[in-house]
């Protein structure tokens, strides 16, 4: 076996452990315990949104416990909180010499995983150091930016950000889940559980361990389905009006690279984009609307995009229809258009002479002063009968087409038929590959398998529809009628047509 390959295998057993010692006697936290692991393998810090006694900061703990020698640090913010309280007090003796330096032993700056309650309580004197800590690892202490060693904070909130300064805060974090009450199928096991004890650790990481997941993670590449997805995600998010800044896409794609070299992958998959609903919510009930963007779209193949492809089968049935629907005149051998006189013959003419008539009928005549009227056998100063003009109907057919025309036409079809049949397959082979890589899967909840193998089996259905729409559109173009070199109409023509005016006086 590969060595690189070992190494790998024994990283992803070594963090499967970690889970099962993580969520051991935690009720329906099981998503919370991947986001927050994963969320320290990629350096990044995780915001866990809920009410009090959901276990947020017992989530923070066991984290710190599963790296060795790491240090801890916790805090409940409140409207008054000071600097003090998170970066440690000044030092007496410092200030004694004119220098503004903080005693940092014991407080955020030297520690190495933190749980920060209340996060959004922080006020402006803390904020700004608290977002250098956060993003640039750094922090000002006197006249010095000394580097600190943090992996990842765990911060939660009763409460969404009020306010514009709190912003940049809250963008800090990558990771975002909301944390409920126990459901009513876990209350009864809820009543009956123990209280905790010190969780076993059977299996821990190094600091190391994590600058090693990180370089590693690095070189992989995304795949192109899952690019294709991040982008469906960006239209999402611009349809309905969530805002996610560049910088913070690059952070999720580093999460990807992160989630797909710890689950032994080598390229990022796009069952590796399960972590995106996570990372793009700004308000907790955003995240049921970005799942089922992930669910609808795991199918999806960077060259196939099923309501592009089923609106590109819809115009084609448009274009078919008007093709064969197309009508042009009728023309004689001089290519002159032909037209249907009120007898119902052939005539060159577009127009004809009849009568004017009334509202009840009848026929209207000028008299001697130039009144239209109609006839009366009493009156004897009609001068001349009023007539119009009325067009005739013109003699039309269905348009025949060129080779080049249908020819061109089925190819184009034909490419999409093709499309297609490649877009079935690959649906195909990932209905049977699901529940395999799923059920293998560190980081995926193997809970959706039967809701995802139903979507794949849907959108199978769907294409398959479509495709045969695609065949029979392909026959409809093939069965366009075909031109012929003399298309011109000599029989039956009248070439004088005499128009019949009628009595001036009817008896």
């Amino acid at each position: 076996m590969n060595t690189e390959l070992a190494v790998t295998q024994d990283l992803k057993s070594k963090l499967n452990q970690i889970l099962v010692d993580m969520g051991a006697g935690l009720l329906e936290r099981d998503s919370q315990v991947k986001l927050i692991l994963l969320a320290a393998l990629s350096g990044e810090h995780v915001l866990l949104l809920g009410p009090p006694g959901t276990a947020k900061s017992e989530l923070a703990k066991r984290l710190n416990n599963v790296f060795e020698g790491a240090s801890y640090f916790e805090r409940l913010l409140t409207r008054f909180s000071v600097p003090e309280e998170l970066f440690g007090p000044l030092s007496i003796k410092s200030l004694e010499n004119d220098e503004f330096v903080r005693k940092t032993e014991g407080y955020l700056p030297e520690a190495n995983v933190a749980f920060i309650d209340e996060i959004f309580k922080a006020n402006s004197a803390i904020l700004n150091s608290l977002l250098t800590v956060l993003n640039e690892r750094q922090f000002d202490n006197g006249n010095q930016r000394l580097n600190v060693p943090l992996v990842s904070v765990v911060a939660a909130s009763n409460e969404l950000p009020q306010g514009d300064d709190l912003g940049a805060l809250y963008d800090r974090f990558m990771l975002r889940s909301f944390v409920g009450q126990t459901s009513e199928a876990s209350f009864e096991q809820l009543l009956k559980l123990r209280p905790a004890k010190n969780v076993t650790k059977t299996t821990t990481l190094t600091l190391d361990d994590i600058k090693s997941i990180a370089d590693k993670s690095d070189k992989l590449e995304l795949s192109r389905d899952v690019i294709s997805l991040c982008k469906i995600f960006r239209e999402y998010l611009f349809e309905n009006d969530i805002y996610v800044s560049d910088r913070r896409w690059r952070k999720i794609v580093k999460l990807l690279k992160t989630t797909a070299f710890t689950n032994g992958e080598s390229v990022v998959s796009i069952y590796d984009a399960w972590i995106l609903p996570h990372c793009l919510w700004d308000k907790p009930d955003q995240l049921v609307g970005l799942t089922k963007v992930f669910k609808s779209n795991i199918a999806v193949s960077s060259d196939f995009n099923l309501d592009r492809t089923a609106r590109l089968v819809g115009s084609w049935e448009f274009k078919l229809k008007q093709d064969q629907e197309k009508q042009v005149p009728v023309i004689d051998e001089n290519g002159r258009p032909l037209f249907l006189n009120i007898k119902g013959n052939k005539v060159i003419s577009g127009f004809r002479k009849e009568p004017k008539l009334d509202a009840e009928g009848n026929k209207l005549y000028l008299d001697d002063r130039g009144k239209e009227v109609p006839y009366d056998h009493y009156r004897s100063n009609y001068t001349k009968l009023i007539e119009i003009e009325v067009p005739n109907t013109p003699v039309l057919k269905t348009l025949d087409y060129s080779q080049a025309h249908i020819d061109g036409r089925v190819s184009q079809v034909a490419d999409l038929e093709s499309k297609l049949d490649i877009a079935l397959s690959e649906i195909e082979a990932r209905i049977k590959e699901v529940k395999t890589l799923l059920g293998d899967h560190i980081w995926v909840d193997a809970s959706i398998e039967p809701e995802i193998s139903r979507n794949l089996h849907d959108i199978y259905q769907t294409c398959l529809s479509l495709l045969e729409r695609t065949k029979g559109i392909k026959i409809g173009f093939n069965a366009l009628p075909l031109e012929q070199e003399d298309n011109f109409e000599i029989d039956n023509i009248d070439e004088d047509e005499e128009i019949i005016e009628g009595e001036l006086c009817e008896d």
